[in-house]
Formats: C-alpha cells, structure tokens, sequence
C-alpha cells in the first residue's frame, strides 16, 4: 500500500468517529457541557468547515485517481 492509501484510511476514520460524535451529542446531557464563549464556537465552525473540505475533496481525489469515478 502507498502513503496515500493510508491518508485515505485516516480520513475515512476521522469521518467515522465525526459521525459517531454527532450521534452521541444529543445524549449528553447540558448540564455536563462546558460554556463557551462566542467568538470560540464561530472559529470551531470555521476551522471545523475547513478540515471537513479538505478531507472531502482528499477524499474526492483518491476515489477520481483509483477509478471508482470513471465518467469520462
């Protein structure tokens, strides 16, 4: 396997657990969560929305490099 076999792995991985974290987050109860400030959930999302495009269009390329998209 190449590098870029085991990017893949990681990014389906950490899409996984990002699922699995959406799932459990309504079970926790509010009184167990931390508040936070503003300004830091804006830049979470910011920064959240980033890594989730650049995983996306990782993703995107490995599957368009391998064939699993043969359009054209």
């Amino acid at each position: 396997m190449e590098t870029i076999d085991y990017i893949f792995i990681f990014c389906i991985l950490l899409g996984v657990f990002a699922i699995l974290v959406s799932i459990i987050h309504p079970l926790i109860p509010k009184d167990l969560m931390l508040e936070s400030k503003e300004i830091n959930i804006k830049r979470g999302k910011i920064i959240g929305s980033i890594i989730g495009i650049i995983i996306g269009l990782f993703m995107g390329y490995y599957l368009w490099v391998n064939g699993y998209f043969d359009f054209f």
